[in-house]
């Protein structure tokens, strides 16, 4: 293996903020859940990524990642897990997977699935599993996310972030495979997206400062990137 040579590829929808205060939030999103064998260096999985992007410098960047991915190398397993994501820096130098950073200090009696594996996955040939997230700010600047139904919320306080607490310009969805090989593993099901058996988002809502939802049109442009 060559240690220099690392690719990744990401398929993303990208949902466009207007620039003024009121900004539509992602109220909740459904995600198929799948997982399949991995090597230690490839890492698979999709993403649900809340951003202020602000004028376009990394270095300036906030974002929240969160949703399942397989990561061998950070779990010492093949299982699916859920997991968030964080940076104040464009992913620079400050932020962090699930638990591993001191700044952020989960809620008290809050029951902690960060990280923790999903042993009911989908089957391509049988049922599909599907998790639901959502992630709002609310009136203190503070984001709370929650995973699955009726679940009490993970808060990302504002002083976590340097712009992220004010407002949300970009929200992106997608699925995403990392190797360092030439041999890519597995997106989401596995099969492309004219397949029937193709994974998916479903059920894409946002909320707006008056705590109005709708549902994000079905026609938003898809982006794919390898690098």
């Amino acid at each position: 293996m060559d240690p220099l040579f690392f690719m990744i590829m990401n398929v993303s929808n990208t949902i466009p903020q207007p620039k003024d205060k009121d900004t539509p939030q992602l109220d909740s999103v459904a995600s198929d859940v799948y997982g399949f064998p991995s090597h230690k260096d490839e890492q698979s999985g999709v993403f649900v990524q809340v951003n202020n992007i602000g004028d376009g410098r990394e270095s300036i960047r906030n974002s929240i990642n969160f949703g399942w991915h397989v990561n061998p190398r950070l779990y010492g397993d093949s299982k699916a897990h859920f997991y968030v994501y964080w940076t104040r820096d464009g992913y620079k130098i400050i932020g962090c997977y699930n638990l591993q950073c001191p700044d952020y200090v989960p809620e008290p009696n809050v029951p902690t699935v960060l990280g923790i594996a999903i042993d009911a996955v989908s089957d391509p040939n049988g049922v599909k599993r599907t998790i639901i997230f959502k992630i709002f700010k609310d009136n203190a600047g503070d984001w709370l996310m929650h995973i699955g139904f009726d679940s009490e919320p993970y808060c990302f306080p504002k002083s976590l972030f340097t712009s992220l607490g004010d407002k949300v310009d970009n929200i992106r969805l997608g699925g995403f495979v990392a190797t360092r090989t030439t041999q890519l593993a597995r997106m989401g099901s596995g099969f492309l997206p004219n397949n029937a058996k193709s994974a998916s988002f479903s059920n894409i809502q946002l909320i707006d400062q008056n705590g109005e939802t709708r549902r994000v049109p079905r026609d938003q442009p898809i982006y794919m990137n390898v690098e």
